[in-house]
């Protein structure tokens, strides 16, 4: 008796063992599913080399095509403009990798959340304000806007977009409005002073002029 007493404890003991431990994995499994919609796959990085990575040798060339074809016909002008005679316009802008993995993340949940779903970048180039200070007065830059699908004109095309209190915002809209805008209303309610909020823009990169770090 005591030999089936002991047999139906440890009987009982595996049993209870093996619930806890089901209802443990089966909690963990419906509280953190495993997302892997956006795991990128070695077949991605092929794709990407194949279609998107170029050789030294193209990139060099574009460097002084800009250089011939933009920088030396305008920067007469722009010495001109900003009456400084040794102004050199930016030609690169650093992002570190970390801030742009943490900016990866944020538009996509604060896109989430609006129930868009971010589907490219896009880089709009721009010149810094006349009150900044050092390098970035006046010289060109870029921001940084997430894409999602928009229909114009019967086309479906990626437009970037920006969020303001949790509403989508395209910025070709933005842009439009302002040009209708005189340059006092601009001041005063300016589309970018809308958005700083909950914005998904990405700006205040280090850019340098031509010799500084590049």
């Amino acid at each position: 008796m005591k030999n089936f007493d002991r047999s139906l404890s440890k009987t009982t003991f595996i049993i209870l063992t093996f619930f806890l431990f089901s209802t443990v994995f089966l909690y963990n499994s419906c509280e953190k599913p495993i997302d892997n919609t956006n795991r990128i796959t070695q077949n991605d990085i092929d794709l990407m080399v194949k279609n998107h990575i170029i050789p030294l040798s193209e990139a060099v060339n574009m460097y002084k095509k800009y250089d011939k074809e933009r920088v030396k016909i305008l920067k007469d002008t722009l010495e001109k403009k900003y009456k400084n005679p040794k102004f050199n316009d930016t030609r690169m802008v650093w992002i570190d990798i970390k801030t742009m993995r943490a900016y990866l993340k944020h538009i996509e949940d604060e896109s989430g959340k609006a129930g868009i779903d971010p589907e490219g970048l896009q880089f709009y180039f721009g010149v810094n304000s006349d009150k900044d200070t050092g390098k970035k007065k006046n010289h060109q830059t870029f921001f940084v806007a997430p894409t999602a699908k928009n229909v114009m004109n019967k086309d479906t095309i990626q437009s970037g977009y920006t969020l303001k209190n949790g509403k989508q915002i395209f910025l070709y809209e933005a842009f439009k409005k302002q040009a209708s805008s005189s340059e006092s209303n601009m001041q005063k309610a300016s589309f970018f002073s809308l958005v700083q909020q909950d914005g998904l823009l990405l700006n205040r990169n280090g850019g340098t002029p031509p010799g500084d770090n590049n």
